[in-house]
């Protein structure tokens, strides 16, 4: 029982320290995604007009509108309604320039969105465009903050794994070539001793991604997590069983075969 432990345990660990921080990154990933589309969502420039502006000529003439809404002045009109009489309220509404409401494609950079400014300027009968400039420079820089952190972890999450790879790799080049001398002595054929560490390594990847598996379910079933994502007024799945379960199991597999073969090879060209 000891001994089927000592096999198993060392790789079990390595591969469930990977996989977990490889399931943290693609929940960081996922946090971003939606994140930049409630951004994309919740933006929109304002164009200020003397006449009607054509919504679908304007689409084509610049590809990173997405839709276009008129504003209604009436709400202007009614926020005046006590201040002004009914004759300066009518003057008032047919002087009144048109407003839209531009929402774009992508959440932009502040060169993209200077760009697309200068061209809304340009169309006939527009006379000012406000795109709140300031606001969005700063979230937009904490939007690329955000990725950067996450190109960092995933570099930091590749080291560390290709650390733990080196690592089992001496373990299993200790532990497994005695058995594989000892098979061969005794006349197993090659596909025989290879046949025993690949069944090894499907079984410690499997171990591994059914604990990182029923981890994450844990995390996700306790609501802590989900609790943390609400302060900041975004919704996003911890685990999605079929797809993450999916990825977690064959990076397991594949560093698992990758090992074993490794080893077999060593243990080949040694003789």
């Amino acid at each position: 029982m000891n001994l089927l432990i000592r096999e198993h345990i060392s790789l079990v660990i390595a591969l469930f320290t990977i996989l977990f921080t490889l399931q943290v990154f693609f929940i960081i990933e996922r946090t971003i995604e939606i994140y930049e589309i409630t951004l994309k969502n919740n933006y929109s420039i304002i164009a200020v007009s003397n006449g009607q502006i054509n919504g679908d000529l304007m689409k084509d003439s610049i590809g990173a509108i997405d839709k276009m809404e008129i504003i209604d002045p009436q709400k202007v009109i009614d926020r005046l309604r006590n201040e002004l009489n009914k004759d300066d309220l009518g003057t008032l509404k047919d002087s009144l320039p048109s407003f839209y409401r531009i929402f774009l494609k992508t959440y932009p950079a502040p060169e993209e969105l200077l760009s697309i400014r200068d061209r809304l300027l340009e169309i006939e009968n527009v006379i000012r465009v406000e795109t709140y400039s300031k606001a969005h420079d700063q979230t937009f820089k904490l939007l690329v903050l955000f990725k950067d952190i996450s190109n960092v972890l995933l570099i930091a999450i590749f080291i560390v794994s290709a650390l733990l790879v080196i690592k089992e790799m001496r373990i299993w080049q200790f532990e497994h070539t005695e058995r594989m001398n000892i098979m061969a002595l005794f006349g197993a054929p090659l596909w025989m001793r290879s046949a025993v560490l690949f069944k090894v390594a499907i079984a410690d990847a499997l171990l591994s991604s059914v604990f990182v598996v029923i981890t994450f379910i844990i995390l996700d079933v306790n609501g802590w997590l989900h609790e943390l994502f609400s302060m900041i007024t975004i919704e996003v799945d911890i685990f999605e069983f079929f797809e993450d379960t999916t990825k977690l199991f064959s990076i397991a597999i594949v560093i698992s075969l990758v090992l074993a073969t490794i080893t077999i090879i060593k243990n080949r060209s040694s003789k």
